[in-house]
């Protein structure tokens, strides 16, 4: 039972829509990520909608997240993207729930060879840095000893994939990056089932000959620096749970930073900073009621806000990320970007994915 009446409204046919866009635009496989609780948008309800896509691949950030998912039911293959500590155990886990792993540096494969992988099943994807300098191999003889020593250790690699760190900017970063990789790809000239480098912005701004699948995480969710068709899929409800008058010079909330210069109608809303909201929306961003713009006033508290409201509206439900101002907005509004804004929104906040107006599943 769900009793707050704040909450994220998600359109799995929106979801849909991005999913066979992006599908269509690059004509490859989807890499779905699903990390960070798919982006604030709940990475349960979110796999088991692409389950039934017949994702190729959801991608996560650690072994954590994917033996979640696997815990609740999903189905897809998992691509583990981040680091993973190793183990026997762990090995036999990952073995066992059909997870695939990222192999991050030789040191890190050399001691996955020093377990026992005689009778386990295991795909890998090797990782590779041409210019993030996070992840990955960057000197090519050590790829070529991977390569090498698996075929002799019956370890089985199945993708190899790079990613650009600059896929929003108009300049000559990913060309520089891609030159690399497929310059790689070309003279390694080992057959791996996945070949993929393309991340949401990457997708719709670059021509990439040499892959055969996109990853893609934001643009997923309806959301690219570039032109597109893509549709937000996430809404952001609550209701005023309050209503009172605000007199002439009275203040509201923490630090009175906002003082009433005329008697008004002020709404309370049970949603704040614990749920993700950004403190600098406060006296700065505008909700709404019946597309009636309601300005936050004071400053967010950790579990409400205030609204100055219309007198004549007789309609509680507030919406705080809807199709006039969204998620995009609070993060500019905020000088952030609109990946932070989506992955902080608390897990507390309940989240409603709907399919055909009818509800699919709730978290």
């Amino acid at each position: 039972m769900y009793n707050r009446p704040t909450y994220l409204d998600i359109n799995l046919d929106a979801l849909n829509h991005n999913y066979n866009y992006l599908k269509s635009v690059s004509g490859k496989e989807v890499f779905a990520v699903v990390k960070a609780n798919a982006y604030g948008h709940g990475m349960v309800g979110i796999s088991k909608y692409l389950d039934t896509l017949n994702c190729a691949y959801l991608c996560v950030s650690s072994l954590d997240e994917a033996l979640y998912l696997r815990k609740k039911g999903v189905v897809s293959p998992l691509l583990v993207l981040g680091y993973t500590q190793l183990n026997q155990k762990v090995l036999n886990a990952v073995s066992k729930h059909n997870v695939s792993l990222s192999i991050i540096s030789m040191e890190w494969f050399l001691e996955l060879v020093s377990y026992d992988n005689s009778s386990l099943s295991i795909n890998y994807h090797i990782e590779i840095d041409t210019g993030m300098n996070r992840l990955g191999f960057k000197d090519f003889d050590e790829i070529s000893e991977v390569i090498r020593i698996s075929n002799e250790k019956n370890i089985t690699l199945e993708g190899i994939y790079t990613h650009f760190h600059s896929s929003d900017k108009n300049d000559n970063s990913m060309q520089i990056q891609f030159d690399i990789f497929k310059s790689l790809i070309e003279t390694l000239n080992y057959d791996f089932k996945w070949i993929h480098t393309s991340n949401s912005d990457a997708i719709l701004n670059f021509e990439d000959s040499i892959s055969n699948a996109i990853r893609p995480g934001l643009a997923l969710y309806g959301y690219s620096s570039s032109q597109n068709e893509l549709i937000p899929i996430m809404h952001f409800f609550s209701q005023i749970t309050q209503r009172k008058m605000l007199f002439k010079n009275e203040t509201v909330s923490y630090g009175a930073t906002f003082t009433a210069n005329e008697d008004m109608l002020i709404g309370i809303v049970p949603v704040g900073y614990a749920d993700g909201l950004p403190l600098g929306l406060s006296n700065n961003y505008n909700v709404y009621i019946d597309n009636v713009s309601c300005p936050v006033i004071g400053k967010i508290c950790m579990d409400q806000l205030m609204i100055r409201i219309p007198e004549e509206t007789k309609n509680n439900t507030v919406t705080i990320s809807g199709l006039i101002n969204n998620f995009e907005t609070m993060a500019k509004i905020t000088n952030t970007i609109t990946y932070e804004i989506l992955t902080c929104l608390n897990i507390r906040i309940h989240r409603i994915f709907r399919l055909n107006n009818e509800i699919f599943i709730e978290e």
